[in-house]
């Protein structure tokens, strides 16, 4: 299988399981691709910092584990981690349905579990592959992969929002944890949108094996106004801001 780069998988291949695939050359898309190449080739992890509705589960958390799986030369395993085994189910879930309405991956990758709608497990010539979920205090220690450790809103509770404490039970059990669940050179992508200052996102900012990316809806640089125009005008965004601030 020839994938080519992380820019060039999403794309020309991962872009067509969507009904906009013109979406995935957007100007932070490529930004966030060439900073995984960077990580992989200096051996750093990631962390990105991103609004919601900005495709950062889509790239970071789905279209990476993929990638990595076909990029592999060997039998492959990815964990997706989340703050609960079901919001890390959800993502499983969501990447099998990409798979299937791929064109080119369901040619690719043959599932291997067709009947689950929580399993995501493939062989990709001939080689077994896996994507296995977990909850950031369920998932058993002493297991390890060898494809990448996705990180996906750990900080995150939809029915219940965390108060400070909980916020720093979870920071300490992701940096004593969950952080040696990959094995030696085996990248971390943590991703998610920040719940507090000083909350985990931002302590990874000032770690020294992590290159951090912060990029919000507004001006995420300078000379840039809106991250994601094709999507959001200005207007739009001051007015859900003006809503929810």
């Amino acid at each position: 299988v020839a994938v080519g780069s992380f820019w060039e998988f999403l794309r020309d291949v991962w872009s067509l399981s969507f009904e906009h695939p013109e979406y995935f050359r957007a100007w932070h898309i490529g930004v966030i691709a060439e900073d995984i190449e960077e990580c992989l080739e200096s051996g750093l992890n990631y962390c990105a910092v991103l609004p919601r509705f900005h495709f950062k589960s889509t790239i970071l958390g789905h279209a990476f584990s993929i990638w990595r799986l076909l990029k592999s030369k060997r039998d492959c395993s990815v964990l997706y981690l989340s703050y609960s085994d079901g919001m890390a189910r959800y993502h499983i879930s969501e990447i099998n349905k990409a798979i299937a309405r791929n064109p080119i991956l369901s040619e690719w990758m043959d599932n291997r579990s067709p009947k689950a709608d929580f399993s995501a497990r493939y062989y990709v010539n001939k080689k077994p592959m896996d994507i296995r979920h977990g909850g950031l205090f369920s998932f058993k220690r002493g297991m390890h992969v060898n494809g990448a450790l996705i990180a996906d809103d750990v900080l995150r509770d939809p029915e219940n929002p965390l108060n400070p404490g909980q916020l720093v039970k979870v920071e300490d059990h992701f940096m004593t944890e969950s952080l040696f669940i990959p094995l030696k050179g085996v990248p971390v992508i943590v991703l998610g949108t920040p719940m507090m200052p000083g909350d985990l996102l931002d302590k990874l900012k000032s770690d020294e094996r992590f290159k951090s990316r912060v990029l919000p809806a507004l001006d995420p640089v300078p000379n840039r106004r809106v991250l994601m125009p094709e999507l959001y005008s200005e207007e739009w965004l001051l007015s859900q801001q003006k809503a929810r601030p």
